[in-house]
């Protein structure tokens, strides 16, 4: 099966282009999908295939240490894009190797959606669109509420908009980083104070404005760029409501 193997290897860009026109080469062979999977063990510390593993990781730590599906926790952890249960002959092909967390590699599990064939994002292939679609909502009253929705624009078209939704669901996107938001927030209260007590709210402005500037260099969808576009525009955070951080809650 060897050449099957490599002709497979050849195909894998084309397979994420639409899935629902493969199978896999073991289909129907519990014999070779048994032999195929066997191979990932050879990733292993001590084993032939663990300077592949290594390589993979010291790739992604030099470009950067975060997850790329949810772009928060350190990567630990490699997470089969086409899953190895479904597509083995992919189990040790480097491109469908992506370093993630924990957390993400765990939510993703086997996700592979050979219906409909919307994918999640792969991080070596696929560009995340850049413009505005995920959008954080400020309110301030007697503390500070944020939330996390998704907004389709004219420049999203259907099928790509439906693979941000389906990323955001399996991954648990919303609820984590409305909590990683108020943690955010909160470890900057003091900077907050320091630009308001100097230059009233707009001294607050034009921090949350700068801190929106450098998280949008990640990406224009970056959780952190669309926490500090909101805020930057929510006038009662900037004229001294960020101090009801202290009392926030998550709804």
């Amino acid at each position: 099966m060897r050449a099957g193997i490599i002709d497979a290897y050849d195909e894998y860009e084309d397979v994420l282009r639409d899935i629902r026109r493969f199978t896999s080469l073991a289909h129907g062979s519990d014999v070779l999908t048994k032999a195929l999977l066997g191979n990932y063990a050879l990733l292993d510390r001590g084993r032939p295939l663990e300077d592949l593993r290594n390589s993979i990781f010291r790739t992604a730590l030099s470009r950067n240490s975060r997850c790329p599906l949810c772009e928060r926790a350190q990567i630990c952890a490699l997470d089969h894009f086409l899953p190895k249960n479904e597509f083995p002959e992919y189990a040790i092909l480097a491109d469908n190797l992506i370093p993630v967390c924990e957390r993400c590699n765990r939510l993703k599990g086997d996700e592979c959606d050979r219906v409909d064939g919307l994918l999640m994002f792969h991080a070596y292939f696929d560009e995340f669109p850049d413009t505005e679609i995920l959008l954080a909502e400020i309110h301030v009253d007697d503390t500070v509420s944020i939330s996390y929705s998704l907004h389709r624009t004219e420049k999203i078209d259907d099928f790509t908009f439906g693979r941000v939704e389906k990323q955001f669901n399996i991954l648990g996107l919303f609820d984590f980083y409305q909590m990683e938001a108020i943690a955010e927030l909160t470890d900057q209260i003091d900077l907050y104070d320091e630009a308001y007590s100097s230059f009233g709210d707009s001294g607050v402005r034009s921090t949350l404005m700068a801190l929106t500037r450098g998280a949008e260099r990640k990406s224009m969808n970056h959780w952190k760029a669309a926490l500090y576009r909101a805020l930057s525009r929510n006038p009662e955070f900037c004229n001294g409501g960020y101090q009801k951080l202290l009392t926030s809650r998550i709804d």
